[in-house]
């Protein structure tokens, strides 16, 4: 969930990569041999936290990539990624089927097609990929951890920046409580930076619909969504009957951008989504809750498309375990979410989103 500077794990990445299979990247023209320019394409994208660049549990980088190859995306979208970027896409390829990479010191993009063109943005990475002759912008975004708004309402502090009130008590319980002033919650999560970066990847997107080419979105966002803290919901998960318009899903909202498992699933009640914290069996649970008398769960890992002709969303399912962590107890989850096939050893404490996608022929010509 926390991306941190972390100099010392940059040796455990490479000793990790150094026990990856060696992978041959071809050419582009290897990337879909006998596919005609403009054909319709199945886009599966798999956003993606690692944690700690897989290197959080033991063989961890190998269990993203077995995770990966189990989910069979051809776009994969990371967060806590960084260097274990190219080593992941390495470890996908044959010299028939090669994987490209893009990344940044966090965010990274895998994709089974060919990268034409990349950018690194505050908190994000975007990469242009040539599929079958249409190109498509993709974005994989690791937003700001602290200011973690939606701690308040449960009893703590969200490690809150200064100069706020809620500062002093950093990730602590609060002693007077849950906050239940949604726009002193709401004042905090906007301090965080997080709508301000998905609204420069929105102006930015709209550069890149401009040349005709969809948009896909996804990662992490270290925030709810507008359409789970509703009045549905508000008796449930420690919500404290609050009604919530979290500020960054909202955005997206009102710019457009279709949310693929809230869209495929529309009861935040019977198909909740949590992403966060995941249960990890081969972790103690006090290294996965950071609010542990609080029911935490929220679904904050996200994949979004741009509405435009020629992208049908087909799917989506969680990948990752079935079980939560609630008040520092393992919970299975009895819910009616779509929960996808996973190895045996998970490697994160979040839970991955998977959206499937009809991407039709090039669009018309202006």
């Amino acid at each position: 969930m926390r991306w941190f500077v972390r100099l010392s794990r940059r040796l455990a990445v490479l000793m990790a990569v150094a026990t990856l299979p060696t992978a041959v990247v071809a050419s582009a023209a290897l990337a879909q041999p006998g596919r005609s320019a403009g054909a319709p394409a199945t886009l599966r994208i798999l956003t993606f936290n690692i944690w700690l660049e897989g290197t959080a549990v033991p063989d961890g980088l190998d269990h993203v990539v077995e995770t990966i190859r189990m989910a069979n995306p051809n776009v994969i979208l990371l967060s806590e990624a960084g260097a274990a970027t190219k080593a992941i896409a390495e470890a996908l390829s044959t010299p028939e089927k090669p994987y490209y990479a893009a990344s940044s010191d966090d965010a990274g993009i895998v994709s089974a097609f060919p990268i034409i063109d990349e950018a690194d943005l505050p908190y994000a990475k975007k990469a242009v990929l040539d599929v079958h002759g249409r190109e498509v912008a993709t974005y994989a975004a690791h937003l700001y951890y602290r200011n973690y708004a939606t701690y308040l309402p449960r009893g703590y502090g969200g490690g809150v920046d200064e100069p706020s009130e809620f500062a002093k008590y950093d990730w602590n319980k609060l002693p007077d409580g849950p906050v239940l002033d949604v726009d002193k919650v709401l004042e905090v999560n906007a301090d965080s930076g997080r709508p301000d970066v998905i609204g420069g990847i929105v102006a930015d997107a709209a550069g890149e619909r401009a040349k005709r080419r969809a948009v896909f979105l996804g990662g992490d966002f270290n925030e709810p969504s507008v359409y789970d803290w509703t009045a549905a919901t508000g008796s449930m998960f420690d919500h404290q009957g609050l009604t919530i318009p979290w500020q960054t899903t909202a955005l997206l909202r009102d710019a457009g951008y279709v949310d693929a498992y809230r869209t495929t699933y529309p009861n935040p009640v019977t198909h909740p989504g949590f992403t966060w914290p995941s249960d990890n069996p081969d972790k103690a649970v006090s290294d996965l809750t950071w609010a542990p008398e609080a029911d935490e769960r929220d679904r904050i890992d996200f994949v979004f498309h741009r509405s435009a002709p020629g992208v049908e969303l087909l799917s989506a399912g969680i990948v990752g375990p079935r079980s939560s962590i609630v008040r520092s107890e393992r919970v299975v989850e009895d819910t009616g979410d779509n929960f996808l096939p996973i190895p045996e050893h998970w490697p994160s404490d979040h839970k991955a989103v998977l959206a499937t996608y009809r991407l039709a022929g090039p669009p018309p010509r202006r």
